[in-house]
């Protein structure tokens, strides 16, 4: 897990300049993905980023060779507000599918953004998307 998270910060870190238009982030993007040798690109597929929600399902396509992916969640000023590891290809912000409405739990704030890390069995980067923008 700590592997994991690292990762993933060190992707959100590399994201820098305009989208690049490979895998999902076209011209959305606010980030390239990592430059790391022989990872590939996962392709953000939901929310659209604006009209998103305050608690929007995030999805992405799969990745050869990952067994789990890592998605990060930041705020306007790039802190990361929320995160989640698992082995599905979707999640809901705060990880409760169909949370309702007085469920206490994160919300999507204006200017945010989001970014997925797809990792192999021992949680090597395989795959990181560009950083795309999302608010509700």
């Amino acid at each position: 897990m700590i592997r994991a998270l690292v990762a993933v910060t060190l992707a959100l870190t590399a994201c820098t300049g305009g989208g690049d238009g490979n895998g999902g982030g076209g011209d959305d993007a606010v980030g390239s993905p990592i430059d790391a040798p022989g990872a590939g690109t996962v392709e953000l597929v939901a929310p659209p980023p604006t009209g998103a929600g305050e608690v929007p399902t995030f999805e992405w396509r799969p990745v050869e060779g990952a067994a789990t992916y890592q998605v990060v969640v930041q705020d306007g000023q790039g802190n990361a507000v929320w995160s989640w590891q698992g082995e599905a290809t979707s999640v809901a912000l705060g990880g409760v599918p169909d949370r309702p409405a007085a469920a206490e739990g994160p919300v999507l704030s204006a200017g945010s953004s989001w970014s997925v890390a797809a990792l192999d069995a021992q949680g090597h980067v395989v795959a990181v998307s560009v950083l795309r923008p999302v608010s509700p």
